[in-house]
């Protein structure tokens, strides 16, 4: 059964990831930053809440689409930079094999960090998620790995926000993967979905509220303590708070444009938000822009109305193939 409102929390989830990545001015932008840091938890969650009770076979068929999308992802982000550092009139084959030297291929298998595009290592992270929860599945232990949520979300605090505090900060890759951020929200939302099923999770709309409220003042005043961080207590409460109201009232939201932007757009502006905002930016260097204020604060806002017009598109192009597919299938 579709969960309108859990579409909606997607729709939010998306926008607020590309204003992690397109700033507004200080102090706004950090604040903005440290508010949307539930986004991509919110995602891995609605995942593994969507793989519950799913067999092997299913699992084996999310494992080759997330595939397909990882490396078509990371293949279009490649011809992108080469295409860049042409334009730059600096493309030589030694920086392109540079892409796949050593170090950057541990750091890919290791982090799931995209030699292409930082943001890509979602797709890294989600794929090792349902290839390890297939595993589970078929050993029958689904279940029993509910204590790597806590486990790993305090692992995740600890090395990035609380090393980060005390002055001792490590490089975000080491907190921002499957390891400590996809595999713990992933089995996080698998365990929510247990939950509802057997009626434990029945908690007034104004509790939810509230936690995601506290949450969410709760993670500025992390941002402004740690400086940054990649994950903060605060988001953990605003990601659960926002799932255990959608859980709560599924039909919120039914027929708004967010829960559109959440059920059909949401991936495509993620996967293709920084290819918007290079041109964007570039754009601004050559008029001579880039420094004025108005733009950057119109920036962020116009990096996301493009990505979800993109969006649309790509999905109306896809409706489009796939009813001709189905047509001459038809014949």
């Amino acid at each position: 059964m579709k969960n309108d409102c859990l579409n909606v929390c997607k729709g939010i989830a998306a926008f607020a990831v590309v204003f992690i990545h397109c700033n507004f001015p200080s102090p706004v932008g950090g604040m903005m930053n440290g508010l949307a840091r539930f986004g991509v938890p919110l995602f891995f969650m609605v995942s593994g809440y969507f793989s519950y009770g799913k067999g092997t076979d299913t699992v084996k068929r999310r494992i080759w689409k997330v595939f397909g999308l990882f490396l078509g992802a990371n293949g279009i982000y490649f011809v992108w930079r080469l295409l860049a550092l042409w334009g730059q009139g600096s493309l030589t084959l030694e920086l392109a094999a540079g892409f796949f030297a050593p170090k950057s291929l541990l750091r890919w298998g290791l982090w799931n960090e995209s030699p292409f595009m930082g943001h890509l290592w979602f797709l890294g992270a989600l794929l090792y998620c349902y290839c390890l929860y297939g595993i589970f599945v078929r050993r029958g232990i689904e279940e029993r790995v509910y204590v790597l949520i806590p486990l790993c979300l305090g692992a995740n605090l600890l090395l990035g926000e609380m090393l980060s505090i005390l002055g001792k900060g490590i490089s975000f890759l080491y907190v921002r993967n499957f390891w400590l951020t996809g595999l713990p929200f992933f089995i996080w939302g698998h365990w929510m979905h247990r939950e509802e099923q057997r009626g434990r999770l029945r908690l007034r709309s104004g509790v939810c509220l509230g936690g995601i409220l506290f949450g969410a003042c709760l993670s500025m005043g992390e941002m402004l303590l740690s400086g940054g961080a990649d994950l903060y207590l605060g988001s953990i409460l605003m990601a659960g708070g926002m799932f255990l109201l959608a859980l709560g009232r599924p039909e919120f939201g039914k027929g708004s444009l967010l829960a559109h932007v959440g059920e059909k757009a949401a991936l495509h502006i993620y996967l293709w938000q920084m290819m918007v905002f290079d041109v964007v930016e570039k754009l601004a260097y050559i008029r001579g822009i880039h420094e004025h204020m108005v733009y950057q604060w119109v920036m962020p806002l116009a990096v996301g109305m493009i990505s979800w017009i993109l969006a649309e598109a790509l999905v109306l192009g896809n409706t489009v193939c796939s009813t001709g597919i189905e047509r001459r299938r038809g014949q």
